[in-house]
């Protein structure tokens, strides 16, 4: 199928009225004549200070859409639309669409353009990006996006793989001259006390600036239709190829329309791969970079699983978040219908949370309460984004999917697999496939490509050599402030190796994460590295303190300061309003090289970050982190004391918040262990309430302090209390029955210091879960894989030791 992309006579005189240049249209005609040949993206990026740009958008978009509402048809035999679409998907994305704001009159000034030129058959879809999820698994002819004053590298992630192959993209923009040195609403947001709008970098703008003029794929115009960066020859024929043929299995389990949907390969194989379910227990691992279809199969495969059990079949969904599994539920939707089905759906805030069809259901719940329901079939969608002891949950359930994306906007790199395949292999066998096909466009699209170059969506850590391995043994490693001007500036490997060891070492990374350390005023880097020159630690620092009388007095009744999590908390949680006064850093973020953890690399840069800061006077420094038994082991071990803990896991992650301090200065060693005292007192009573289902191996190290003296905190028993004890001890009395008086003699064990009676990590665990979280026998003999008996006398057993050594101080 050949076509030529040739803007119509109608088109050419309403462009010519509106003072177009020629050179313009035709290269808006190259651009979308090459989109569709090599069913490819392309991106024509206007510059301009006034409503013109929009105006102009509104030409080239509308003219680019009655060109491709032309072909539609053609396009539909081709494979390259869907049988069902009907029209020309336009989205256009702003910052704001209220009225009397100027990001409403760009819109409007667009529309009135295009309206005149698109014609009927095409529907435009304005989203501001503060509700960009509304867009989340849709997909786009033309996309109109506006960056002329606020938007976040998390948009521009989320926005630009919406669009398919054979579409263009324009975006509208300041002239890059003043787009360089302005601040847009993002940059305001990073504005924390003591520092102002005029200290906060621009660094991420200059570098989205100079990514535009490196890739091919993207041309630049002026508003006033000068071609800033052009095609390098004129092009308006175009060859369009179909997209392949995927051969279909002879013998399926699963409807011939079910396959019928796949348009790739790594469809078709994950659908056979659901096949192998259909008999009894199974587990598959699918992995893929972002835009290969893999959250569009799972939905199509899990209707096919449902009708082969021939049942009434309950599917549970799970994601980090409800917006991840959008494709999932919109392809299952679409597979039903196409097999006849009416279903009904269930949707919360415009997103769909639950599916069903006769005996079919599926229905989604966060991570932290999925494994806790009865299903047929459990989906984890971006599992990578999931806490690690949560995906272990769902490893002994009959039939489970784990998929995760590698590369791209939730991508969490080889972390997946390092943090948790490696264990599950030692559980259970799995199947395991790989996705490398993309769907909405052609490989090799230019644009997917300066997409993962400037939010550095595919970095990974420099490779290590068996040289390497043997200079971490021998220590030599050198502690470094990287220059981020050079290293944004310049475009240096070292911020690819940097953001690389984030996305591989489990860290759920957000392409905002990238500007926020570009151009947060706060936020810098710290680097370990080997002698010869290579990245093996990354450490991402926030100054916080140093907060303003005035601010400090306004924290105390409830405000909350940008940037200033810890001196926010103690303010709030441990009434210590002159700690915000002092000076620390917060660890935002600290990871290792995949390949060279648990080699003590990490300790190593805390021993040197707080060298540092104590060298520059500071007072503390400190972290926030999900709570696990290995970050918590982590952090008490290098000396750092717990002092607060999130009330509620956190909805994604399904762990709690842990916050730690180690004390620089005199000053602050004193605030920091009053705060440390108190919150093992507030724990020992939280783990009976808030925090009863908190793991007692982690509740254990939280206990646990740097300090090495006892708590001051009074416990009295009375003379009955003791005797009864006594008789407990004794094997008179039962453990129902002196409750009250065991209780306070383990809250004396968990609050002593170095000197206390040694117990081992089951006796520790026994005495959290029983006497602290108050479970009883049966769940308590579970945790332990022992006879309640057993457990009853083992509890018995350390209550008499302990009774023996504190009675004497009572």
């Amino acid at each position: 199928m050949t076509v030529k992309v040739r803007f119509d006579r109608e088109v050419r005189e309403y462009a010519k009225g509106e003072k177009v240049k020629d050179d313009v249209l035709r290269l808006t005609e190259t651009a979308l004549a090459q989109a569709l040949e090599k069913f490819h993206r392309r991106m024509i990026l206007i510059e301009g200070d006034t409503p013109r740009k929009a105006e102009l958008a509104g030409i080239l978009a509308g003219a680019s859409a009655r060109v491709l509402s032309d072909i539609l048809e053609g396009l539909k035999k081709k494979r390259l639309r869907d049988e069902s679409e009907d029209g020309i998907q336009v989205l256009y994305a702003t910052d704001a669409l209220g009225e009397d704001t100027f990001g409403r009159k760009r819109y409007e000034a667009f529309r009135k353009h295009f309206d005149v030129l698109a014609g009927s058959n095409a529907d435009v879809k304005a989203v501001t990006f503060k509700h960009t999820r509304d867009i989340l698994g849709r997909t786009y002819d033309l996309l109109v996006l506006d960056m002329s004053y606020d938007y976040s590298p998390n948009d521009l992630g989320r926005i630009i793989e919406t669009v398919r192959g054979g579409g263009l993209i324009f975006i509208l923009a300041h002239p890059f001259e003043k787009w360089k040195k302005m601040w847009t609403g993002f940059h305001k947001s990073l504005v924390t006390p003591p520092y102002t709008i005029d200290d906060v970098k621009k660094r991420f703008n200059r570098r989205i600036i100079r990514k535009f003029t490196e890739y091919d794929g993207i041309y630049i115009i002026t508003e006033n239709g000068k071609l800033r960066k052009k095609p390098k020859r004129n092009k308006t024929q175009a060859k369009i190829r179909a997209r392949k043929g995927v051969p279909i299995p002879e013998n399926t389990l699963f409807p011939r329309e079910l396959y019928e949907m796949a348009l790739t390969e790594g469809q078709v194989e994950v659908l056979r791969a659901f096949e192998e379910l259909v008999e009894g227990e199974g587990m598959l691992v699918l992995t893929a970079d972002r835009g290969r279809g893999k959250s569009v199969s799972v939905g199509i495969a899990a209707i096919g699983l449902a009708l082969a059990l021939n049942k009434r079949t309950r599917i549970v969904v799970t994601a980090p978040e409800p917006e991840n599994v959008q494709s999932l539920f919109r392809f299952a939707k679409r597979a039903l219908e196409r097999l006849g089905f009416k279903p009904h759906v269930v949707e919360e805030r415009g997103l769909i949370k639950e599916l069903y069809a006769r005996k079919i259901g599926l229905r989604y719940y966060p991570p932290a309460e999925g494994y806790r329901k009865s299903a047929d079939l459990y989906i984890l969608d971006e599992a990578a984004g999931i806490h690690v002891p949560i995906l272990h949950k769902y490893l002994n359930k009959p039939r489970v999917v784990y998929s995760s994306t590698i590369h791209g906007y939730e991508g969490a790199g080889r972390g997946f697999s390092v943090k948790f395949l490696k264990k599950a292999r030692e559980k259970r066998s799995f199947k395991e496939l790989h996705m490398d096909e993309p769907i909405r466009y052609a490989e090799g699209d230019p644009i997917e490509k300066w997409l993962f170059d400037v939010l550095l969506l595919d970095a990974e850590p420099v490779e290590l050599t068996e040289e390497d391995y043997r200079l971490i043994k021998n220590g030599e490693v050198y502690f470094e402030k990287p220059d981020l001007d050079d290293w944004f500036e310049k475009d240096r490997e070292d911020l690819r190796n940097f953001v690389g060891i984030y996305i591989l070492a489990h860290y759920r990374n957000r392409p905002s994460d990238v500007a926020l350390l570009a151009d947060a005023p706060h936020h810098e880097a710290r680097v370990l590295r080997l002698k010869n020159g290579k990245i093996v630690t990354a450490i991402q620092i926030a100054e916080e303190g140093n907060i303003p009388k005035k601010v400090i007095e306004k924290m105390a009744k409830g405000y909350k300061p940008r940037g200033n999590i810890i001196p926010d908390m103690m303010v709030k949680h441990h009434m210590l309003k002159e700690f915000a006064k002092l000076k620390g850093y917060r660890i935002v973020r600290i990871a290792t090289h995949p390949d060279a953890m648990d080699m003590g690399l990490g300790s190593k840069a805390l021993e040197l970050l707080e060298k540092e800061a104590r060298e520059k006077g500071l007072d503390w420094i400190g972290s926030g982190f999900g709570a696990s038994e290995e970050l918590a082991r982590f952090w008490v071990r290098n000396g750092f004391a717990v002092v607060h803990l999130s009330p509620a896991r956190n909805p994604v992650s399904g762990e709690f918040t842990a916050i730690v301090l180690k004390p620089i200065s005199e000053k602050t060693k004193k605030l920091i262990r009053q705060a440390s005292d108190e919150f093992r007192i507030r724990l020992t009573e939280w783990l009976g309430d808030t925090h009863r289902e908190l793991e007692p191996e982690i509740a254990r190290w939280l206990f646990e302090t740097p300090f090495g003296e006892a708590v001051d905190y009074p416990v009295h028993l009375t003379d009955v209390q003791k005797k009864r004890l006594d008789a407990f001890t004794g094997k008179v009395l039962t453990y129902d029955t002196v409750l009250d008086a065991v209780k306070p003699i383990v809250k004396l064990y968990f609050l002593d210091g170095w000197m206390k009676p040694y117990l081992d990590e089951r006796q520790i665990k026994l005495l959290i879960y029983r006497v602290l979280q108050a479970h009883s026998w049966e769940e308590t003999a579970k945790l332990i894989d022992r006879t309640e008996t057993f457990t009853m006398i083992e509890v018995r057993d350390i209550i008499r030791g302990l009774w023996y050594y504190y009675k004497r101080l009572l």
